[in-house]
């Protein structure tokens, strides 16, 4: 078991969501509700062996990723955990993202957050070893997936755009104001990403080849709205942002 007790900390801006942590942790868990405070936290030069970043934090400017790139740039060795219900739209993606781009160390679902297994997961996060259920672990191995699904800055926009036009993509390119044939690529490229991310991730058989592109396309796009139409996604899926300094 690991010697010394980890320092721990939540971010997570319901409040409820605290009670077992500060039973699981006590005086070692500091809590931040909002990226705000995450970066008052920072300032005072406060450090942390785990943290447990959640997706949403009822925010219009910001998620749980600004707080895992703020956390990635300013505290390279504290262990992330990717802590969110992950039932909810998007949340998969915020996982494959998390350990994507800033080497999230493990992952917990909101609904499995007893004390023990808070302990549990630090304990063996300290001993460098994954706690994470092992079916989250052979998904999370084509994590590198989420590049596929946004190749390109531009597509954050195109994305959007296919939630508001379910998927039509006609519509799409009058939304964005666009040749609706600069909009080619992202469909055939959007569409075999979606597939490839739906098998590993959800088990759902490869559909061979199809011309329900359309159909493909909107499902994902509502599928993962949250994630796909964060507000901050444009700006961390940046490599040269999301690059330590």
């Amino acid at each position: 078991m690991a010697t010394n007790p980890a320092t721990v900390l939540l971010v997570d801006d319901v409040p409820g969501e605290r009670a077992n942590f500060q039973l699981a942790f006590g005086q070692r868990l500091s809590v931040a509700g909002s990226v705000d405070q995450l970066n008052e936290l920072l300032r005072r030069g406060m450090a942390w062996d785990v943290a447990f970043v959640d997706f949403n934090l009822s925010s219009a400017t910001s998620t749980g990723l600004t707080a895992l790139l703020r956390l990635h740039h300013e505290r390279p060795g504290t262990r992330i955990v990717t802590y969110s219900q992950f039932t909810e739209s998007g949340r998969t993606l915020f996982a494959a993202a998390g350990k994507q781009w800033f080497d999230a160390a493990a992952l917990l679902d909101k609904t499995k957050n007893e004390p023990d297994t808070l302990v549990t997961y630090a304990e063996s996060l300290m001993e460098g070893l994954n706690p994470t259920p092992v079916p989250w672990q052979r998904r999370l191995q084509y994590s590198y997936l989420v590049e596929s699904l946004l190749a390109d800055a531009s597509w954050v926009r195109i994305w959007k755009a296919l939630r508001d036009a379910a998927g039509d993509m006609a519509r799409v390119a009058e939304l964005l104001q666009v040749e609706a044939s600069s909009l080619r690529g992202f469909k055939d490229r959007a569409t075999e990403a979606a597939i490839s991310f739906n098998e590993k991730f959800y088990d759902v058989p490869h559909p061979g080849r199809t011309r329900n592109k359309k159909g493909i396309l909107a499902a994902f796009a509502a599928e993962h709205r949250h994630f796909l139409t964060a507000p901050d996604l444009s700006t961390v899926m940046s490599p040269g942002t999301r690059r330590r300094r």
